[in-house]
């Protein structure tokens, strides 16, 4: 009787320990309400939806693709009560782009995701010696082996060396390379969606992971701005045109905003905005001209855990304008332990796995009448 007291205060113990602060999402104050893909599928379900996705920091590959785009597509389809369809799968380039085509909501969904991630990978092997417990290039005696409390070595192996190392790499000496290989990625999918016969192309949703907001925004930058190629510079302005909403989780621009400001004598500017902001100040700019119909509102949406340590709020006074709404999400991806800590991996890494945060990007907020 004794140990079953012990054991049942144990528990209690635990279940008090654990808490979720954002176990039902919060919309920060001020935030403006936004469509989901359900809402958007719906409006115009004679056109497909184009889905972009960008994964963000540390290693991915295709089999994450085809998890978050059934995500998702499943979600969507819980939330609309509508059956799946087979899917077309398809993948090409450099930047490889995974695709495939979902029936769901009443209508289609293309998705076009982008794996960037590869191209970091032959430079971060660089850092494969300090990896926790393994020998490094002094020999093979234990004495080379790092030797990490357990947690720490979570940290160094993936947060520093897998993920935040892809955030050094494209702000230096191979951030050129990288944004051309995502210009040629992005021309390349936004052509395959304007090419569909009998079509014109329909409304265009962004879902971004972290360091991969930067990598696409600033991708679209350089092809809205006047000097680009007269190509690339049209489908720009067409894409900007077409894009509906963005979905941002554990957005960095504030943080990868700082390596492009100077701290120059004398200098009254600290530098260019960020690479979002950007963005908006070029689909304004290309608007002016008078073959160009009126802007649609973009839905521009930031889900943030606050125990993300390598994620930030939206500061909607950087980003507003007639042309665009903002909303900022908290939510939490993990359990809080004794109000202490939240699984640093998780806080950053699952955002597109968190039911919540699915089911605002497929219904919206205020949640859609097309969905259940």
């Amino acid at each position: 009787m004794r140990l079953h007291a012990v054991v049942m205060t144990a528990g209690f113990t635990l279940m008090a320990a654990c808490s979720t602060p954002y176990n039902s999402p919060v919309v920060v104050r001020d935030s403006t309400p936004f469509p989901g893909i359900a809402n958007v599928i719906q409006q115009d379900a004679a056109r497909p939806v184009d889905v972009v996705l960008v994964h963000g920091m540390c290693t991915h590959d295709a089999a994450w693709a085809h998890a978050t785009m059934d995500n998702i597509t499943r979600t969507i389809r819980t939330n609309t009560g509508t059956e799946p369809d087979q899917a077309a799968l398809a993948a090409a380039s450099q930047i490889q782009v995974v695709e495939r085509s979902d029936k769901t909501a009443g209508g289609l969904v293309n998705f076009h995701t982008l794996l960037w991630s590869p191209m970091s990978a032959t430079l971060k092997q660089q850092l494969a010696y300090d990896k926790t417990g393994k020998p490094t290039d002094c020999g093979k005696d234990e004495a080379c082996r790092p030797k990490r409390a357990h947690y720490n070595g979570l940290l160094k192996d993936t947060l520093l060396n897998d993920c935040l190392s892809d955030a050094m790499i494209y702000q230096g000496q191979s951030h050129v390379y990288i944004k051309q290989s995502m210009i040629d990625a992005v021309a390349k999918v936004l052509e395959g969606t304007e090419q569909r016969s009998g079509q014109a192309p329909g409304p265009l949703i962004v879902v971004a992971e972290s360091l991969g907001s930067k990598l696409l925004f600033d991708a679209l930058s350089d092809m809205l701005r006047p000097e680009a190629p007269a190509h690339l510079h049209e489908l720009g302005q067409r894409a900007a045109q077409r894009m509906a909403i963005v979905f941002m989780v554990g957005n960095q621009l504030p943080i990868l905003g700082l390596a492009e400001q100077t701290l120059a004598p004398g200098a009254t500017n600290f530098g260019p905005p960020d690479a979002l902001q950007r963005f908006l100040t070029l689909r304004r700019a290309g608007q002016q001209s008078p073959k160009r119909e009126n802007l649609s509102k973009l839905a521009v949406v930031a889900f943030t855990d606050p125990n993300d340590l390598l994620s930030y709020q939206l500061m909607p006074t950087r980003y507003a304008g007639p042309d665009v709404t903002i909303a900022d999400v908290l939510v939490s991806n993990s359990s809080t332990w004794f109000g202490l800590l939240e699984d640093p991996f998780g806080a950053h890494l699952d955002y597109l796995k968190n039911p919540d945060v699915g089911g605002m990007i497929a219904c919206g907020w205020p949640r859609s009448k097309a969905c259940n």
